[in-house]
């Protein structure tokens, strides 16, 4: 079609009425002129309208010559079903409503999705960064392991660990690689500017920004000259930190910054919005700024510690597949030529988009599918709305057709009222989404990751949009294919309370049924992860949690370079803390439960060619009075236990049964390093790690010889007789007598650390428990209004049963009958499709088994009950029927 033709038609939809007007008076002078050559009087007139044919027709044909007369059919089927919705408000509502919920409910959920995992990665060519980790082999580890690190991303399961920092050179000589760099969490206590603050930062190695495509928006990133033992402390800052505590002070490259009492000159400021991969993972340990990683020496030779994390971009053309397979090459080099350290362990890399959500992506796939099938719910739910109306409309549809309406016309018109329909629910779907979202964000685990990005973009957008539009056909193609099957003369001579054909009768039964079957799947599904929840919240810790306060005081290297020194500090602090009132019990060590920990490789007597890796923790002589952890056998530490006397340890039941075969552990002696340690006690175990995680063997040194350990003290206890919160600032004002450059930080009660750790399976079982809740309404509210239809329908019929003398409580069991078959067919249904697709939530569940009879039962059981009733109350209103009136419509 040529552009004068296009232009010609546009404007044709402006001046219809015009060109319409002109045709009409072009049609009567050509009737006119006939009318003259055929002569004079009436009889001409009407010889010439029989040749000129149907004006109507006429305009008709030039309509669709001139303009889009599909396009005008469709505004007419749109005006057509706005005032047909206009005319039942109750009906509309309804379905509007119900279909706000349901697409709210799927838009509010992508929109997390999306953000979390679908979205691209903040840099550029995301999809050529991948993740780097070193895993074990074999149950074992490599002789002098030890991980310090802070694993990055969740791929690779428990076998994986951080990387050591001696054979990223190796890996980076792959020719896979365009670059690699490596960075770990490096947080420091900042100072000179107001109150001490511990700031959450990063070491990174040189490279690292340009690696990741990111440019300062001030200064410059790290040289190769920064990045090495000895080199003057540069720091570079993220606009946040610069904003938030330099007040955006444009001479902020000649300043420098007090981190852990050192200076740090300032070299560079990153943009408004940067985040490292470390930070997305991470979000709520805000990275503030960045250091040079500037690896000594010690560490580059120690390949059996395993520290850092590592991400690599991939050259163009080379896959993941490729970089794998070179990293195998180099993985079995190095076993060969080092094997005491690395022949049990091997690099395994991944996509860095999907290694860094791996931990959320199972329960927000679940989510999702959750959110899916409540679309399904909404679909039926409005589906059955629509048919019932349709019968009620068959009267009209006969009309129609008897007045020339085609069945296309018919389908047409109804598929259209269905679209405007969906578009009304999509668009109040996007306001509930919008503000589900919000509540989404507000009650999800603050360390979901990306959850920052979290908004109704376009893509959103256009699911809502698409998913509507397929809802409307989807709710609307029955009604309308029920429509255009009606016959005209058949459907005048019927009353127009009709229930409707057998083929209606069974697509609302079929309807109602997929309805209750696929809310009882929701209802499953939420049930077991109820059980699941309740589960773990009833496992023991092993440890007391009542009345305890713990929090990180962390020692700057500058000042406090030795071991000794720093157990010098927290030993004096302990004296301070326990002379407060109030307090029970004081408690230092390197980490407390439920906030990290330490493994270490180790030799048992009874098997000291066999390495072991249990948990192990450097604790203070109070740890275990203030934990409340119990003492089985023997002793625990003492303040004779210090540097110079004999080294000592104290084990758990675990380690005695995996370590020891059950036998006794006092007298046996465990070797770390080069240096054997008497088992003194045995205490009771703890899930260090949470209530969801397994027990592990788990050793305690004595803080005080500070030769058995290599990390850093840094966790306080502290057990009150009343809140322990009021003891807070007290607390804080003794750090401050002993050392005024040191805060206080990660001030948490143990309950409030607990409430933390469950905080996904809480989150998880919550919405699912929500989306059955409304599943299982929208059930009920279905088989209440297609049952109050029927009844209605069939007054007439119930009215003349009960003149003929039928009982209320026949009538009433007759209709319940009915409602039943649909309940007990959902059910059946519903239960079928729990038992295929539960398998999803497996990894979710803790100590319940997906096909759990009696959550099976009691959820078939509750929806029963909640459709029963709602099936009850037009039953008694159609048991209560007066034959009087009932008769009346006949």
């Amino acid at each position: 079609m040529k552009f004068g033709e296009w232009k010609r038609r546009l404007e044709r939809i402006w001046c219809r009425d015009e060109e319409a007007h002109e045709l009409a008076e072009e049609m009567r002078l050509h009737v006119e002129l006939r009318a003259r050559k055929l002569g004079s009087g009436e009889e001409a007139h009407y010889a010439a309208l029989r040749q000129f044919g149907n004006r109507g027709s006429v305009a008709d044909a030039s309509a669709a010559v001139w303009g889009w007369s599909s396009w005008e059919k469709f505004t007419q089927d749109v005006r057509h079903a706005l005032r047909s919705l206009r005319k039942t408000p109750g009906f509309t509502c309804v379905a509007v409503a119900t279909l706000a919920v349901g697409l709210g409910m799927n838009t509010a959920v992508f929109s997390v999705v999306n953000a979390v995992m679908l979205r691209a990665l903040p840099y550029p060519q995301s999809d050529r960064l991948v993740s780097l980790w070193e895993e074990q082999i074999y149950d074992r580890h490599g002789e002098g392991f030890s991980s310090h690190g802070s694993s990055l991303g969740k791929a690779g399961g428990p076998k994986r660990t951080t990387v050591s920092v001696a054979n990223i050179a190796d890996y980076a000589a792959s020719p896979a690689f365009a670059a690699m760099a490596s960075f770990d969490s490096h947080p420091a206590n900042l100072t000179g500017t107001g109150d001490p603050e511990r700031i959450g930062g990063e070491a990174v190695s040189a490279g690292f920004f340009e690696l990741l495509g990111a440019r300062p928006a001030l200064g410059r990133t790290f040289s190769a000259e920064d990045d090495r033992p000895g080199a003057r402390h540069v720091t570079i800052l993220t606009y946040d930190f610069w904003q938030r505590r330099l007040g955006g002070d444009t001479g902020v490259l000649s300043r420098d910054v007090m981190l852990d009492g050192a200076p740090y000159r300032v070299i560079g400021v990153m943009p408004r919005g940067f985040r490292s991969p470390f930070h997305i993972v991470f979000p709520q340990d805000s990275g503030e700024l960045f250091v040079p990683a500037a690896y000594p020496k010690s560490q580059l030779a120690q390949r059996g510690d395993h520290d850092v994390n590592v991400v690599a971009r991939l050259r163009p053309g080379v896959g993941v597949a490729q970089a794998q397979a070179a990293l195998n090459a180099i993985s079995s080099g190095l076993q060969k030529q080092f094997p005491q350290s690395n022949g049990n362990f091997r690099a395994v890399l991944a996509p860095l988009a999907d290694d860094l959500v791996r931990a959320v992506s199972g329960p927000l796939w679940i989510l999702l599918g959750a959110s899916a099938l409540m679309v399904l719910i909404t679909c039926v739910n409005v589906a059955n709305l629509m048919l019932v109306r349709a019968v009620r409309r068959q009267h009209e549809s006969s009309v129609r057709m008897a007045l020339g309406a085609g069945r296309w016309g018919l389908v047409r018109q109804f598929l259209t009222e269905s679209l405007v329909l969906a578009a009304a629910g999509c668009a109040a779907g996007m306001a509930v989404g919008f503000g589900l979202m919000r509540a989404l964000v507000a009650l999800a685990p603050t360390d979901t990751p990306r959850l920052a990005e979290v908004s109704l973009d376009w893509r959103v957008f256009g699911l809502s949009a698409a998913v509507a539009t397929l809802t409307g056909l989807v709710f609307g193609i029955i009604p309308a294919w029920q429509a255009s099957r009606a016959q005209a003369a058949e459907a005048l001579r019927t009353s127009a309370r009709s229930a409707g054909s057998k083929s209606q009768a069974r697509w609302r039964a079929t309807l109602t049924t997929a309805e209750v079957g696929l809310s009882l799947v929701l209802l499953i599904g939420a049930g077991l992860l109820l059980r699941s929840f309740l589960a773990a919240m009833g496992v023991e810790l092993g440890f007391q949690t009542e009345g305890v306060l713990a929090m990180n005081v962390n020692l700057p290297q500058a000042r406090y370079q030795t071991a000794e020194s720093r157990y010098a500090f927290f030993r004096r602090l302990e004296e301070r803390v326990q002379a407060l009132p109030g307090v029970r019990a004081v408690a230092f060590a390197n980490r407390m439960p439920l906030r990290g920990g330490w493994g270490t490789g180790i030799f048992v007597d009874t098997a000291p060619d066999q390495e072991r890796v249990p948990d192990a923790q450097a604790v203070g002589t109070g740890y275990f009075e203030t934990l409340g952890i119990s003492l089985l056998r023997g002793r625990v530490f003492t303040l004779a236990d210090r540097e110079g006397s004999g080294p000592v340890a104290v084990v758990n039941q675990e380690f005695a049964r995996q370590y020891l075969d059950g036998r006794d552990p006092l007298g046996h002696q465990l070797q770390r390093g080069q240096t054997w340690c008497r088992i003194v006690g045995v205490v009771n175990d703890i899930r260090r790690a949470g209530k969801l995680e397994r027990i592990k063997p788990e050793i305690y040194l004595a803080a005080a010889q500070t030769a058995l350990y290599p990390v850093r003290l840094a966790d306080l206890a502290v057990r009150t007789a009343g809140d322990p919160r009021r003891l807070v600032n007290a607390i804080q004002q003794q750090v401050w007598a002993l050392d005024r450059d040191l805060p206080v930080t990660n001030v948490r009660t143990m309950r409030e650390i607990i409430s933390e750790s469950a905080a996904q399976s809480r989150f998880d079982m919550l919405l699912l428990a929500v989306f059955a809740a409304v599943a299982v309404l929208l059930a009920s509210i279905g088989i209440f209004g297609v049952l109050s239809y029927l009844v209605s329908q069939r007054i007439g019929e119930l009215g003349i049963r009960a003149a003929l003398g039928a009982s209320p409580r026949r009538i009433l069991a007759l209709v319940l009958r009915q409602a039943g078959a649909w309940i007990a067919g959902g059910v059946a249904l519903g239960l079928l499709g729990a038992f295929a697709l539960t398998r999803y939530l497996e990894t979710l569940l803790f100590q319940v088994k997906r096909n759990d009879p009696w959550t099976y039962l009691a959820a078939a059981a509750l929806l029963t009950v909640v459709a029963a009733t709602a099936a009850l109350v037009p039953a008694r209103r159609g048991s209560r029927a007066d034959p009087v009136k009932a008769l009346r419509y006949e």
